[in-house]
Formats: structure tokens, C-alpha cells, sequence
């Protein structure tokens, strides 16, 4: 019988702890259908939303879920490009429903359909706008919109 050494060992379950984490998904998940970035609904307050789109592939993968988010907001520059906020508070009748840092180029929240009061961060200041919830993307174009 062959006596292994502990440097031997040692290397033999270091070998399979790789291979073991090599073989897990990865951190990006990708929806097997269509190669795309599968995205994660997020919760905050108790409400759902998705928040991204900074690539084309994203974009497109929010777009497949639009039917499901009510509130969906489009942040961008005077210039047209797509920008994020530094944080996202919306307010219905009842009061808040949620908050989200680093909110954009696209964020869509599923809420009921109506009106809501939405306050955007940019570089220390705050925009207030009142939007409806309707399916529609409410595009927020703003001077103070920077594409962090």
C-alpha cells in the first residue's frame, strides 16, 4: 500500500476545492434560452422592482418584463444619455413604498397603477416629480443627470 505524503494530500484537496467551485454556475446568471443576463427582482419596502439596463442585452431583458412593473423610469442627461441616481424614493397616497441607491439608467417598480411622487439624487441635489404608473417608461432627463 502507498503512503501518500501531507504535501501530496494537501494538493489532491486543493485540486478537487477547485474543481468543485470551477464547476459551479457563474456569477452572472444567463438565461439558457436566450443567452441574455437574466435578470433579479429585487424587493425594498416590501415592492418589487429591477433596476439596470446599462447594456443593450439588459435593456432588452427588462423590456421582456415591462408588462409586470406598473412605474418604470428611463434616467438620462440633457444629451440623451442614460444616467443613474444616486437614490430613488417614490411616495404614494398612503405614503412611502420604497427607496433604491444607484437607481437607473432604468428602474421599473411594481406598484398599482395610479399616481406617485418620485424624488431623485443627483450629485447632492433632488429633483420631485409626480408620475403615473401606467406601463408607460416615464423618461427623467435631467442637467444633473451624471453616467456613473
Amino acid at each position: 500500500m502507498k503512503r501518500h505524503t501531507p504535501a501530496a494530500l494537501a494538493f489532491a484537496i486543493s485540486l478537487a476545492a477547485a474543481t468543485t467551485l470551477m464547476a459551479q454556475a457563474p456569477s452572472v446568471d444567463v438565461d439558457a434560452v436566450t443567452n441574455t443576463p437574466a435578470l433579479r427582482v429585487q424587493q425594498a419596502g416590501g415592492v418589487q422592482f429591477v433596476n439596470g439596463g446599462a447594456g443593450e442585452q439588459e435593456r432588452a431583458a427588462m423590456k421582456s418584463l415591462q408588462s409586470e412593473f406598473p412605474l418604470q423610469i428611463a434616467f438620462s442627461g440633457q444629451g440623451g444619455e442614460y444616467g443613474v441616481a444616486d437614490e430613488v424614493r417614490v411616495r404614494g397616497d398612503k405614503g412611502p413604498v420604497m427607496a433604491v441607491s444607484k437607481a437607473g439608467p432604468l428602474l421599473m417598480v411594481k406598484v398599482p397603477p395610479g399616481r406617485y411622487t418620485v424624488e431623485a439624487d443627483f450629485n447632492g441635489k433632488t429633483q420631485r416629480r409626480t408620475v403615473n404608473a401606467s406601463g408607460h417608461v416615464v423618461h427623467w432627463s435631467s442637467p444633473l443627470v451624471s453616467s456613473n
